[in-house]
């Protein structure tokens, strides 16, 4: 019989930023989604005029997109051993919040698909107060969603959600938001990922 045991090591982590983080009084901070590349993740973000400051984290767990070779993306977790995986989160980002001093600045999160629980959960466990909380193509988790009380449903969290997404129907986002009322999500034309064009009505307003 196989025994397991978990040790705890150091590991070496991207996070990337863009514009001036040191000086700006307002951040954006990117959760990506799953197998996605920071640069095809941002691309969006750039085209953008806007002179917000951003701090993308990079997932744990980094792999070729497609075969053995080429384009590698990266992952926040998977079902394996996912309670410590979620463990190994808070730590990371915990670790980028005291590196760049963003508890001296007003925060803002987008978080993609993947990214969208992932920053729930590190919300929700350390009460960080944000400026907007966006949610785009990504659900978080049911016992959040219900917590009224609790402080992710305090600071107004918004979905956004494409009629087209290609990875889950209509019908399926709206048993998620049937089952928590106090949302109220915006279904845009799109479909599951975004553009500058959509970045820009409905998160920048610019």
């Amino acid at each position: 019989m196989l025994r397991t045991k978990n040790i705890v090591i150091k590991k070496h982590v991207r996070v990337f930023s863009a514009g001036n983080v040191k000086k700006a009084e307002e951040i954006w901070l990117l959760f990506h989604g799953y197998g996605q590349d920071i640069n095809s993740f941002f691309e969006p973000f750039k085209k953008l005029k806007t002179k917000h400051a951003f701090i993308i984290p990079e997932g744990i767990s980094r792999f070729y997109q497609k075969g053995i070779f080429g384009k590698v993306g990266a992952s926040w977790m998977t079902s394996e051993d996912r309670n410590k995986e979620i463990i190994d989160q808070y730590n990371y980002i915990n670790k980028i919040f005291k590196e760049y001093k963003l508890n001296e600045k007003k925060i803002n999160i987008f978080a993609f698909s993947q990214g969208a629980p992932v920053a729930a959960r590190w919300i929700e466990k350390h009460q960080i107060k944000v400026q907007r909380l966006i949610f785009w193509s990504g659900n978080i988790p049911d016992s959040i969603a219900a917590n009224i009380n609790g402080f992710i449903n305090k600071q107004n969290p918004e979905f956004y959600i494409g009629e087209n997404d290609q990875f889950a129907s209509t019908d399926l986002w709206m048993t998620f938001f049937k089952k928590h009322p106090h949302l109220n999500p915006v279904f845009h034309s799109g479909n599951h990922f975004y553009t500058s064009n959509e970045l820009s009505k409905y998160v920048f307003n610019l």
